[in-house]
C-alpha cells in the first residue's frame, strides 16, 4: 500500500474518531442555571428538553407573577448554557475535520 493511501486511511480514521467523540459528547451536553438567590435551579438536556427543575420552598414567598418570571428566566439561562456547550463541541468537531 502506498504512503499516500496509508495517510488517507489514517486521516479518515482520525475523522471517524472525532465524529464518535462528538456524538458521545453531544449526548452528554447539559445546561445548568441557578437564579441569583438560589431558589430556582434548572437543568436542560442536550436535546433542549428541561430535565430538572428544583424550586426551594422559599419561592412560595414570591408573588406568583414574579415566581413565574424568575422560573422562566432561569430555564432560559440554562437553555443558553446548553446551547453554548453544543456550539463549543461542534466547533471543536469542525476544527478537527478540516
Amino acid at each position: 500500500m502506498s504512503a499516500d493511501m496509508q495517510a488517507l486511511i489514517a486521516q479518515v480514521g482520525d475523522q471517524l474518531e472525532a465524529l464518535t467523540l462528538a456524538a458521545d459528547g453531544l449526548s452528554g451536553v447539559t445546561g445548568l442555571a441557578t437564579n441569583p438567590d438560589g431558589t430556582i435551579t434548572a437543568e436542560i438536556a442536550g436535546d433542549g428538553t428541561l430535565s430538572a427543575l428544583t424550586l426551594a420552598e422559599s419561592l412560595t414567598a414570591y408573588p406568583p407573577d414574579e415566581a413565574a418570571v424568575a422560573i422562566l428566566a432561569t430555564i432560559t439561562a440554562a437553555t443558553a448554557a446548553a446551547a453554548r456547550h453544543r456550539a463549543d463541541l461542534l466547533a471543536r468537531l469542525s476544527d478537527s475535520l478540516t
